[in-house]
């Protein structure tokens, strides 16, 4: 027997034996079972191993959409709903009252965020309220109920379904509708003449028919003043540090430039 690597395997187990002697006839057999096996593996060894192909799995997927491991996933027309996905297991959450959930963040930082920074696109279904005698909402911005009357820039601010009373900054009113503070002349609710405390002179106009903005000192202070466009709402202003309006010119300047007398004048709301 003859094999691929010219091995007789028949021939060498006679050469074997002659050299051994007649005593060792069981060696023949065993010697040419052993070649066997050796020729056989050197055989073997020449033929390369097959080439398995790799059948790419894709990652776990859930049928309420977890294609990611971790990530946040929007509730279909729900405002403030959301499925949070870790190790693609989906768990559906809600925002707490008053919040709603913000698809632009990204998993682990908190999703939900107040309804004057989101914009619930083609999600408008809020989840039901729960109020409280102090607050609609357990969280948000709101219209205070002890404010005085004609004081538009104090609100309430709830956090967790308490509610705190503030103010926004001096000359501004806060608007309901964008939960921020605005200019008073863009707040539908609010007394614009009333809250400051002054009336804009009628408009005049320059050659091109546009309107003129018009500065007017503020009778209690020597860096408040306000300033009028087109007979419209008035606005107050403020001069920045180191200047003082001067009344004659309309303008800031310098204040160890402008004579200023401060004068006390009736209580404004917006500077109280």
């Amino acid at each position: 027997m003859t094999f691929r690597n010219g091995i007789d395997v028949k021939h060498t187990a006679q050469v074997f034996v002659r050299r051994t002697g007649p005593l060792k006839k069981m060696v023949k057999f065993v010697l040419i079972v052993g070649l066997m096996v050796v020729c056989c593996y050197s055989v073997a060894a020449e033929i390369p191993p097959p080439v398995l192909a790799i059948d790419p799995t894709p990652p776990p997927s859930h049928p309420k959409g977890c294609i990611r491991r971790n990530a946040y996933i929007p509730v279909e027309a729900e405002c403030d709903a959301y499925v949070e996905c870790k190790d693609f297991m989906p768990v559906q959450m809600t925002c707490p009252d008053g919040l709603h959930y913000d698809p632009r963040v990204e998993w682990p930082n908190y999703p939900c965020g107040y309804p004057m920074d989101v914009q619930c696109v083609g999600r408008n279904l809020p989840q039901v309220a729960k109020p409280n005698p102090d607050c609609p909402h357990r969280y948000g911005y709101f219209p205070s109920p002890v404010a005085a009357p004609n004081d538009c820039g104090q609100y309430r601010f709830c956090l967790d379904g308490k509610p705190i009373e503030m103010e926004c900054p001096t000359g501004l009113a806060f608007n309901p509708d964008s939960g921020r503070c605005d200019w008073p002349g863009l707040v539908k609710s609010c007394n614009v003449e009333a809250y400051l405390g002054y009336t804009c002179p009628p408009a005049t106009y320059d050659e091109s028919g546009d309107p003129i903005v018009t500065n007017h000192r503020y009778k209690g202070s020597c860096y408040a003043f306000y300033s009028c466009q087109g007979g419209g709402h008035p606005r107050l202003l403020s001069c920045d540090a180191g200047f003082a309006f001067d009344e004659a010119t309309g303008r800031c300047k310098d204040a160890d430039k402008v004579r200023c007398q401060d004068n006390a004048s009736a209580s404004v709301p917006a500077l109280e």
